[in-house]
């Protein structure tokens, strides 16, 4: 059974210099190395991002190991193509009820 932390997001926000198509070139890479860890069906099921273009923002949910691992992969990718200055990442979690 996978372990979840249920409502942990990160949000990826962009510099303005940094080209989205080149950013969801990392994202894609960074789903495919994701895919390699877990299997494909285990992406499909247990993994969820978002690029909104219009806010310069990617949102991953990390509530699952998948989640947690593109994350990580996200980060390491667009510090390898953009720098370390080219985007902040925001770690959010849901108050519990």
């Amino acid at each position: 059974m996978a372990s979840t932390d249920q409502g942990t997001t990160y949000r990826y926000i962009f510099n303005r210099h940094v080209n989205l198509d080149d950013a969801a070139d990392c994202l894609t890479l960074a789903v495919c190395a994701a895919e390699g860890l877990h299997g494909r069906a285990r992406i499909r099921l247990d993994g969820s991002w978002r690029l909104d273009r219009q806010r310069r923002v990617c949102t991953i949910d990390a509530g699952t190991a998948v989640g947690r691992d593109l994350a990580k992969l996200f980060a390491g990718y667009l510090s390898a193509e953009f720098g370390d200055q080219a985007f902040w990442v925001r770690r959010t979690e849901a108050k519990a009820a």
